[in-house]
């Protein structure tokens, strides 16, 4: 029997310290694609335009160290790499996240592996987590209830946030980009921590920080977090669209917990793309389709190593390391990080207000083969062919029609549907591009502006969608339109749909509380489903975003005005 490769990723299988629970483990459907061409080509940058840029990360991207110039070609053998090392090493952290274990539902767990479960969450009702409430048969014993009170059906207990006893423990790695304490590493070593701790080494000594979460991608698996600390050594940040396959690198972070280790190989393959990596792990059940343009090495990455920085040879840092493809989930010469220009962009995108806004087009696209080329009288295979576009798109509006082949976009050539996608996500909503397609034997161009993607357009098509989502149409609201105020609130952008479902006069502007935890510190403030607010911190609001930008500027607490049937009031909650 042919066994089957197995994807990794290499945080999940580092941290789980209970005794039991397996090491988390996606399995690769199929063998690894084809040898690139001869003459490879280097993916496109996603670093968008200099005059794009928002005004919030001017600041920020001028603390980031850069480097683009080239390396030397055809120089004497290096015999050691330390002087490189040492530029690298003082810019990696380790980092430490708890995160609470969900109990699961008393039907999902096997008859016979229950008082297991029960002894170690705790019998539903019980106040001893190691065994009270239970009777002879090692079952949970029925709560007691009053005269003429429903039985209320068993459930396990859920362990409390802060509960050490039920939090899992792992370990990854990051890398500091600016002096005073922002740390790049990825979403899922820090995905629902409820503590983040990272070890940084001053002058030698390792010290110990809490880190905050400012923002998190989990389509590109990126995320960004930050340390009360000034000071820091940053790192020289590369180009990765200049990289070549064959170019030495080195990663760096904590493999098997052993922390500022670094191993040494060379770039193997550029753009690598469905692989299915990021899609599995990024918290969305698995129905939404990551952004995947990953640099593959030989280095060595193990469990521990994610989040920590690939360096080429002069010690800028060109990539994430983020995964692993192995049979046994450690190092097999077949590691994937993902671009440093790809991050970086979706870094600053979060620093603006913890989202990331990302391009949309309105087509259904797929790759030009050989069959299909045929079919269509096309000679040459490669591009992108549109099989639909949507109503009222940037797409319908710029004129591209069924059948066109997308060759070229916003300058950049197009060899495959996932190059396209990659290329529209990264360039910002609002931008006209150039595109280039094929029709009739014929090359045009094309001019499309680019609208906000809608959060549907995200899903996969297997997920059950058969349209393309319209930005704003109901089930399709923009990313920005929806957002999580303080812990436990979500907040909509109040449109002429939900004041007519809501009764709310025209008069009344503001955000509409859609979802409201009853167990959060909100809840207990009094703050309502259906609650419009108005101002945040004493300044009106228009928007999600725009609200929750304002809330997340408080350190301690956020003062609500709020609009609730004819009556306004002000409501203080804790933020954090």
């Amino acid at each position: 029997m042919k066994t089957q490769p197995r994807l990794c990723i290499a945080f999940t299988c580092a941290g789980m310290l209970v005794s039991g629970l397996p090491g988390l483990h996606a399995q690769q459907p199929g063998a690894l694609p084809p040898a690139a061409p001869t003459k490879p080509v280097a993916p496109p940058t996603l670093m968008p335009p200099a005059d794009l840029k928002e005004p919030l990360t001017a600041d920020f991207s001028a603390k980031i160290l850069r480097d683009a110039n080239p390396l030397p070609n055809n120089g004497q053998l290096q015999m050691s790499y330390a002087t490189v090392v040492e530029k690298i090493l003082p810019s990696v952290v380790t980092i430490h996240s708890s995160t609470p274990i969900k109990a699961p539902e008393v039907d999902q767990i096997p008859p016979q592996l229950r008082p297991f479960f029960y002894r170690f969450f705790g019998a539903p009702g019980g106040s001893d987590p190691f065994g009270g409430g239970m009777n002879e048969d090692d079952e949970p014993a029925p709560a007691p209830r009053r005269r003429g009170q429903p039985q209320q059906p068993q459930r396990p207990q859920q362990p409390a946030p802060d509960d050490d006893a039920h939090q899992s423990q792992g370990v990854g790695s990051g890398m500091i980009i600016t002096p005073d304490g922002y740390i790049m590493t990825n979403n899922h070593v820090v995905a629902d921590a409820k503590k983040i701790d990272v070890d940084v080494d001053v002058n030698g000594t390792s010290k110990t920080y809490r880190a905050t979460v400012i923002g998190t991608d989990p389509l590109t698996d990126v995320a960004l977090i930050k340390i009360d600390a000034t000071g820091l050594t940053p790192a020289t940040l590369g180009d990765s669209s200049k990289l070549r396959v064959g170019d030495i690198v080195l990663a760096a972070g904590a493999p098997m917990e052993l922390s500022r280790s670094v191993t040494q190989g060379i770039v193997s393959a550029l753009g690598r793309s469905n692989e299915g990596i990021v899609g599995r792990g990024n918290g969305l059940g698995g129905r939404v389709q990551g952004y995947e343009d990953f640099i593959q090495t030989d280095a060595s990455i193990n469990p521990g190593n994610s989040g920590g920085p690939l360096v080429d040879g002069m010690g800028r840092v060109v990539g994430i390391s983020t995964a692993i493809l192995s049979r046994t989930g450690m190092n097999a010469g077949i590691g994937f990080a993902i671009p440093i220009n790809m991050a970086l962009h979706i870094v600053e995108d979060l620093l603006d207000d913890g989202a990331v806004q990302r391009g949309f087009l309105g087509v259904q696209i797929t790759d030009l083969d050989a069959a299909l080329a045929e079919r269509l009288g096309f000679k040459e295979q490669g591009g992108a062919v549109v099989m639909m576009v949507g109503a009222g798109s940037p797409a319908e509006k710029a004129g591209i029609q069924l059948e066109d082949i997308i060759v070229a976009i916003n300058n950049q050539r197009v060899d495959s549907s996932s190059r396209l996608r990659l290329i529209v996500s990264g360039t910002k909503p609002g931008s006209q591009i150039p595109i280039d397609v094929m029709r009739g034997g014929k090359r045009i161009t094309l001019n499309a502006t680019l609208e906000a993607l809608p959060e549907e357009a995200l899903s996969e098509l297997s997920s059950g969608q058969r349209g393309i989502p319209r930005p704003g149409a109901p089930g399709g609201q923009a990313k920005d339109n929806i957002s999580e105020l303080v812990t436990g609130v979500t907040v909509q952008t109040l449109t002429p749909a939900l004041r007519e479902r809501h009764d709310i006069p025209d008069n009344v502007n503001g955000v509409i509380v859609t979802k409201v935890d009853a167990d959060s510190r909100a809840a207990a403030m009094g703050v309502e489903e259906s609650d419009v607010i108005s101002h945040v911190n004493r300044k009106p609001v228009t928007n999600a975003a725009e609200a929750r930008t304002l809330a997340k500027g408080s350190d301690k607490t956020v003062l609500l005005r709020v609009w609730r049937k004819g009556d306004t009031m002000l409501l203080m909650i804790g933020n954090n």
